[in-house]
């Protein structure tokens, strides 16, 4: 599907900064302009993945959705630059008319000294001097949660072990002891036992949340 237009925005996800709210605000923004919008979701094969990572691409397939996003695509790419560099192709050829990606800096770059971060790739002016008149809005970025209303922490990885057979409950836990140990995402609720939040976990290819109360919990 080629989309070609001069109101047209791209909303920009990665693996490893991944918001809800950079998606979430982009949509806002496009839809208010009168843009129609479109997800690229950038990831590297040679990151160590995890049930996050899962997470992340899963939730954001589903909330493009039902955004109204034209399209969500994945794209594979070998390294940030690379990642820009086809960012900016498709810009080019679809006639952007704005970018939207996390304003998140690496903290390997942030380690480094001013003198050296000037010599690095610098992916805003990248897309600024390579994308005439494009507009590009870098919103403030956090860790992934779902729940960004302050209710639960940020979550962690977790598993729920069923220690019995038929309508015995699941344990959570933090270690897996089997394969059948369902692994997934944890999150707390605040100012409260620690054991008590919500589950999140992907099974049969949709994402599946339940409530978990003093660390016990059942699956229909």
């Amino acid at each position: 599907m080629t989309i070609k237009t001069r109101n047209h925005t791209l909303i920009c996800l990665e693996d490893r900064t991944y918001s809800r709210r950079v998606l979430l605000r982009g949509a806002l923004m496009a839809k208010r302009n009168g843009y129609t919008f479109e997800v690229l979701f950038f990831y590297s094969p040679a990151n160590r993945y995890t049930m996050l990572h899962l997470l992340n691409i899963a939730e954001s397939r589903k909330l493009s959705k039902s955004l109204g996003a034209l399209t969500f695509t994945l794209k594979r790419t070998k390294n940030e630059q690379h990642a820009i560099k086809q960012l900016v192709t498709l810009a080019q050829s679809k006639q952007v008319k704005e970018i939207m990606m996390s304003g998140a800096q690496q903290k390997d770059m942030l380690a480094l000294p001013f003198w050296k971060r000037i010599f690095c790739f610098d992916k805003y002016n990248y897309i600024l001097k390579n994308v005439p008149n494009i507009v590009l809005v870098l919103i403030n970025h956090r860790l992934y949660n779902p729940f960004e209303n302050g209710m639960y922490k940020n979550g962690r990885e977790a598993y729920l072990v069923k220690q019995g057979n038929g309508k015995v409950p699941y344990i959570l836990s933090h270690k897996s002891t089997r394969k059948k140990d369902i692994s997934g995402l944890f999150f707390q609720l605040e100012n409260t036992d620690k054991y008590n939040g919500i589950f999140v976990f992907i099974r049969n290819g949709k994402v599946k949340y339940i409530h978990v109360y003093h660390g016990r919990t059942t699956i229909r």
